[in-house]
């Protein structure tokens, strides 16, 4: 049974649309997403790229370094705290002074290792959810004239990255940001994007959130220290008066003897 020209034209017509849908979903669709996924994120660079950073808001100005050590020793901290600007908080954890001989000293404060790298997993693999055009005066309207916080970023390579958090959206469920800004008033229109708040709860802590506790003494060996001060020494008891018996020869001798009874 031959079929009809008409037919074979159709399946060769339904045969190249399903290869050409298969192609567009195996390669064009992956590459769309791939970009779209590497246009919403914020910044191009690994947690482990960062040397230093910088937090600044409204009432303080810390500085973050990483210690860089060849054989790091166990408990040693990683990141060693600055307070450029800020009200210094009294006895907080154990400080250093570093500096070279004839040059200011800096004191520094071991950092919460858990709080840096909340802030820097934000940093490294946050994402817009959203990008906007806003003109300069949206751009003031949204709190990024005078941002109510400032990250910047300086990685191991040198290349330094900012970020600018303003204020909330009308829903309330996104910051208004800027990622790498360029410097300088803005005259004309500039993007903005909307991210996460996490980043407003990862930079808005006070200084002493910030500085790593001192580590508690272990409790068993306080307890083992009362407890060896609270005992008191057993009471020593005099011992008795040997008891005269056949088997204390000596008492026995000691004894006196019986007078002899008179005769008749």
């Amino acid at each position: 049974m031959k079929l009809q020209r008409s037919t074979l034209v159709l399946m060769v017509l339904a045969a190249s649309l399903v290869g050409a849908i298969y192609f567009y979903e195996a390669s064009v669709v992956p590459s769309q997403e791939a970009a779209q996924e590497q246009e919403q994120q914020l910044f191009a660079f690994e947690e482990d790229a960062v040397q230093t950073f910088m937090v600044k808001n409204r009432e303080q100005t810390l500085r973050f370094d990483r210690l860089t050590r060849e054989q790091p020793e166990p408990g040693q901290p990683t990141w060693m705290l600055e307070i450029i600007e800020g009200k210094l908080p009294a006895e907080t954890g154990e400080s250093e002074e570093t500096g070279e001989k004839g040059s200011t000293m800096r004191t520094m404060y071991p950092a919460n290792e858990a709080y840096v790298s909340f802030l820097l997993n934000e940093l490294a693999k946050g994402k817009s959810d959203r990008q906007i055009t806003a003109t300069a005066q949206q751009i003031q309207d949204y709190g990024l004239e005078n941002p109510r916080a400032r990250v910047e970023v300086t990685l191991q390579n040198g290349q330094t990255h900012r970020l600018l958090l303003g204020g909330r959206d009308f829903t309330g469920s996104n910051l208004y940001a800027q990622a790498d800004p360029p410097d300088g008033e803005p005259t004309t229109s500039r993007p903005v994007l909307l991210v996460s708040p996490n980043l407003e709860n990862a930079v808005d802590r006070p200084i002493e959130e910030w500085i790593q506790p001192p580590e508690e003494a272990v409790e068993g060996e306080s307890t083992e220290g009362e407890s060896t001060e609270g005992e008191s020494a057993p009471e020593t008891l005099p011992e008795p008066p040997a008891d005269p018996s056949p088997e204390n020869p000596e008492a026995d001798s000691e004894a006196p003897s019986p007078e002899p009874s008179p005769t008749n």
